[in-house]
C-alpha cells in the first residue's frame, strides 16, 4: 500500500488531474497552520487526512507520516503532477530492491529556460542519487521510520534525508517524469532562483546552520 504525503503552505487548490492521479491511495496532507480552509476542504472532499502543524516543513512531514497507512511513502508537492501508472513504477522499484527513489523532473511550461533547469536537475540526480522534493521522492516506510524521518528543518530536509538513505541501499531514479509548476522560478526570475539554490546548497555543504540558510533564502 502507498501513502502520499503532501506538504502544503500557501498553495492554491490543486487541479482535477492532481487529485485523479492520487485517487485510490491513502493521502495525508501535512498542512501549515496558515493554509486556507478552501484548500484543506478540497483535500478532505477526496478523503485525505489532514495534519495541521506550525513547525518547519520537515517536522510537519514526520508528523503526517505517522498517520500513514502505507508501506511506501511518496512525498508529493501540491503543484506537481505524478505521471501515469506512477504507482506501478514505485512498486516495481521497491519490489526490485530499492529502499527509496524518485522520478525525473519536468516543468509544466516555462520554455527552454525551464527545460534547461530540468535537464540539469536530472543530470545531478542521476549522479548524486539525491533527488529534491519536487521529484516526488518515495521511500520504504520501515526504512524511513528507522532513520527517524526527515530532519525538522525548514528547507533541505529532502537532501539531508537522501544523504542518509544512500547508505541504506539502492536509490531508484525512475525514467518517468513528474510535471511541476515553474511558477516560483518565473515569479522570482529563473537565473536568480537557480543561483540562489546553488548558493544555498554550497553553503549547506560547508556546514552553515540551516536556520541561517532559511533566513537568507527567504530574503533572496
Amino acid at each position: 500500500m502507498i501513502t502520499i504525503v503532501i506538504p502544503v503552505k500557501g498553495e492554491e487548490t490543486p487541479g482535477a488531474a492532481f487529485f485523479a492521479r492520487a485517487a485510490g491511495h491513502d493521502v495525508v496532507v501535512a498542512a501549515d497552520a496558515s493554509t486556507g480552509p478552501a484548500v484543506l476542504d478540497a483535500f478532505r472532499a477526496t478523503g485525505a487526512s489532514i495534519v495541521v502543524g506550525t513547525g518547519p516543513r520537515g517536522l510537519r512531514l514526520v508528523d503526517a507520516a505517522r498517520g500513514a497507512r502505507g508501506d511506501v511513502l511518496v512525498f508529493l508537492h501540491a503543484d506537481t503532477l505524478l505521471p501515469a501508472a506512477w504507482d506501478d513504477r514505485v512498486r516495481e522499484a521497491i519490489d526490485g530492491g530499492a529502499v527509496a527513489g524518485a522520478f525525473r523532473l519536468a516543468f509544466d511550461g516555462g520554455g527552454l529556460r525551464m527545460a534547461w533547469v530540468a535537464a540539469w536537475a536530472n543530470f545531478r540526480t542521476r549522479f548524486t542519487r539525491i533527488p529534491y522534493g519536487d521529484q516526488a521522492p518515495f521511500v520504504r516506510r520501515d526504512v524511513y521510520e528507522r532513520l527517524g524521518g526527515h530532519a525538522p528543518w525548514p528547507l533541505l530536509e529532502d537532501v539531508e534525508l537522501y544523504e542518509r538513505l544512500r547508505k541504506e541501499g539502492r536509490i531508484a531514479i525512475l525514467p518517468d517524469a513528474v510535471r511541476t509548476s515553474p511558477r516560483r522560478y518565473l515569479e522570482r526570475g529563473v537565473a536568480r532562483t537557480v543561483l540562489t539554490n546553488w548558493r544555498t546548497l554550497i553553503r549547506y555543504r560547508r556546514g552553515v546552520n540551516v536556520e541561517e540558510l532559511a533566513r537568507d533564502y527567504r530574503k533572496s
